[in-house]
């Protein structure tokens, strides 16, 4: 009989009742609803035959007697149930007893309790005993068999007699930890904030925590005693193995705590996860942490004031518009000039706070400017200079600086806005350069600039031109030109760009300085791996085309690959397996979960095919305990000959290893070395010169060590 016929004849069987004839059937005489029926309930739980009660010994000292639990007898039958006897029986003696909440004795030697149907108005309808226990010595496993006999029918069955089991827990930790979730609120910039953590024992053994896991944003720090560890990748993955594990006793506890210390506005979210000696908490005990997750936020328009040059005596005034971009209402409460900046500067404030002298500023006695979400505010900086600035060695003028202080509750409390300009004799036009994503990316971003923000006293800009100065290896180029007001720009490169901007009005007249902008270009994933390379003979790296440079390929394999053996040295290389290496026939390999919201694959986010790169791979999620080779394949010259390879590796956004300038000709295989996790070390792979013998000094070789270099290779199945 199937599991699904077995649940359909069990529910009809149960639906029939007594089903029998008058004449003596299965129910043994009664018919229709005229039988008893006995269910025994713990609680709100109902108890079949053979259920286990479960009694925990808390906190009790051995001898101690207390009170485990209620049961419950009712009768869901139609007819009378008599219980004729009730017995339990205790192994070891003495330590589980039942005691009847009337006072009566139990039911046994001629003595019944008659339990009437529950729709009976007359009679007993519920039969309570409590069950009592006496904590045993120490190592003493202790059990119970309650047996309950009665007239009950069940199924058109006679169930004469029904037993529960008794079982005494063992002793065992039970972990709480108070609060299960910390947030932090809104923490402004420089500041720490610090949150207890107390870790309860609700059990009976000795709760010990002997390590955890803390990953997350990197602001948060976990504290014990005066051991502190900030969140890294040793905590993120592997975790910590405490050398004093925490110890808590049975109904104590102890406290930790948790800081944070942004190092940014942006919303920070953690996670700590404790591991003990609780038994129900196998996979940790984990408790969310959140920082700076909303609240008010200033942002500033323009990020710098520049006047430019400006004619001498004849007043300029520039706009600062202020917006709350946060969820929660931004207060400004003091707006200045700091104490060095120029006499030329002033700032006019009537704008923001009403009925006050434009001459007078925005200091902690006057009233707070107040912005709703997304409300903006303005306030006028003026220059008027008192002479033509005198030039500098490289004939620019030395110019005017000030500084504006702006104080409010948002996360930088304290911002600073710089302001320049200069008197000049004849006035030029002022180059301004916006960054639309701000002055922090990651790789491959697609930069906005915008420079049709520039001005001129007179007439209209009609000419720009654009400089930027970039990282060794990036070649990028500004989009459609550089001679755009508003192009685009492509840092592929970690690392750091300038971009400065000179303009002409339609006079001719050319800015007096060049607009500059900063843009720090970051890794956001645990590893990143980047390759760049110089081509001496290819005389325009950043042209596009199929042929139009030489095509190198970055590979990072999985020690699962079981590929090509490329180097003869009797072991397979792993390299253009279709599986387990990343490159560009398998951009987007699956590696991790097949869940798609868990981030643990790499990723070929660049393939360059014609020129001097970047290509990049990047993995958020790396596997513990594994190793990953990192290798460089020249695919094709394309006929520009040799080209020199620069390969960067990244952890968490640092710089961990760097090889440059490595000569490679055509269909060379560089197996570079390896990425080991969670430690992130980098190991340089080397050999002695001419063979295939690994060397890790040129005293091992008799000779130098020289790179993994083999070629040339084609691969069988992407011929070149």
């Amino acid at each position: 009989m199937t599991r699904r016929a077995i649940a359909v004849w069990t529910v009809l069987a149960l639906s029939c009742g007594a089903c029998g004839d008058d004449s003596g059937g299965p129910g043994g005489g009664f018919t229709g609803d005229q039988i008893p029926t006995i269910e025994v309930n713990e609680g709100s739980r109902s108890l079949i035959d053979r259920s286990v009660i479960s009694v925990s010994p808390g906190t009790l000292e051995q001898g101690q007697e207390s009170r485990a639990t209620e049961l419950r007898v009712i009768n869901t039958g139609g007819a009378t149930l008599t219980i004729t006897e009730v017995v339990i029986e205790s192994d070891p003696p003495g330590v589980f007893w039942l005691v009847p909440q009337d006072g009566s004795e139990l039911p046994g030697g001629g003595s019944v309790v008659d339990v009437e149907p529950q729709d009976s108005t007359d009679g007993l309808r519920n039969y309570y005993v409590d069950l009592w226990f006496k904590r045993p010595a120490e190592g003493v496993e202790a059990t119970a068999t309650i047996s309950v006999r009665s007239n009950s029918v069940a199924a058109g069955e006679r169930q004469e007699v029904v037993t529960f089991e008794v079982e005494l827990e063992g002793a065992k930790a039970s972990i709480q930890v108070i609060p299960g979730q910390v947030d932090f609120g809104n923490v402004g910039q420089e500041q720490t904030e610090q949150q207890g953590l107390s870790i309860l024992n609700q059990g009976t053994e000795t709760l010990v925590i002997d390590s955890f896991v803390l990953s997350g944003h990197p602001s948060y720090t976990l504290a014990v005693g005066s051991d502190q560890w900030p969140v890294s990748p040793e905590t993120s993955s592997v975790g910590i193995q405490l050398e004093n594990p925490i110890e808590v006793s049975p109904g104590s506890s102890e406290n930790v705590a948790v800081l944070f210390k942004p190092t940014g506005p942006e919303p920070a979210e953690g996670q700590l996860i404790f591991f003990s000696n609780d038994p129900t908490a196998s996979s940790g005990t984990v408790v969310p942490l959140k920082g700076n997750v909303g609240g008010p936020c200033i942002a500033v328009n323009p990020r710098d004031v520049n006047f430019g040059g400006k004619l001498v005596g004849k007043p300029a005034t520039v706009d600062v518009e202020i917006t709350s971009c946060g969820d929660q209402e931004l207060e400004i409460n003091e707006i200045f000039l700091g104490p060095e900046s120029s006499g030329d500067f002033t700032l006019e404030l009537k704008d923001l706070v009403n009925a006050v002298d434009p001459i007078t500023i925005l200091t902690p006695s006057d009233q707070p400017v107040k912005l709703l979400p997304n409300q903006t505010a303005t306030f006028q900086v003026q220059f008027v200079p008192d002479e033509i600035n005198a030039l500098d060695g490289n004939g620019q003028p030395v110019p005017d600086l000030g500084l504006i202080s702006i104080k409010s509750n948002a996360f930088i409390a304290d911002l600073d806005v710089d302001v320049i300009g200069f008197g000049v004799e004849v006035e030029c036009p002022t180059a301004v350069i916006l960054v639309q994503e701000g002055e922090e990316v990651i790789p491959q971003t697609k930069l906005h600039l915008v420079g049709s923000q520039s001005f001129a006293s007179t007439g209209a800009i009609e000419q720009y031109t654009w400089t930027v100065q970039q990282p060794v290896g990036s070649q990028s180029i500004f989009v459609p030109s550089a001679s755009v007001a508003d192009p685009t720009f492509e840092v592929n490169v970690a690392g750091t760009y300038v971009f400065r901007l000179s303009v002409k009005d339609s006079g001719g007249t050319e800015s007096c300085i060049d607009g500059e902008a900063t843009v720090f270009v970051n890794p956001d994933e645990a590893i990143h791996v980047e390759l760049v390379w110089e081509t001496p003979n290819d005389p325009d790296q950043t042209d596009e085309g199929p042929v139009a440079g030489a095509d190198l390929d970055l590979h990072f394999v999985h020690p699962f690959a079981t590929e090509q053996d490329i180097d003869g040295d009797g072991a397979l290389d792993g390299y253009f397996d279709a599986t387990f290496d990343t490159f560009w026939f398998n951009d987007q390999p699956n590696w991790g979960s097949f869940d798609a919201n868990i981030d643990d694959n790499p990723g070929l986010d660049r393939d360059d095919t014609d020129g001097a790169g970047p290509e990049n791979i990047n993995l958020n999620g790396p596997e513990n305990g594994l190793e990953y080779k990192l290798g460089v394949h020249y695919w094709n010259d394309h006929g520009f000959g040799p080209s020199y390879a620069t390969i960067r590796v990244f952890i968490f956004a640092n710089l961990v290893f760097e090889m440059s300038d490595v000569e490679l000709t055509n269909h060379d295989m560089w197996t570079v070395g390896s990425v080991a996790w969670p430690s992130g070390e980098v190991e340089l792979s080397t050999v002695c010169s001419g063979t295939t013998t690994p060397c890790e000094s040129d005293a091992e070789c008799a000779g130098t060590c020289g790179l993994r270099i083999f070629g040339p290779y084609e691969h069988p199945f992407f011929p070149n």
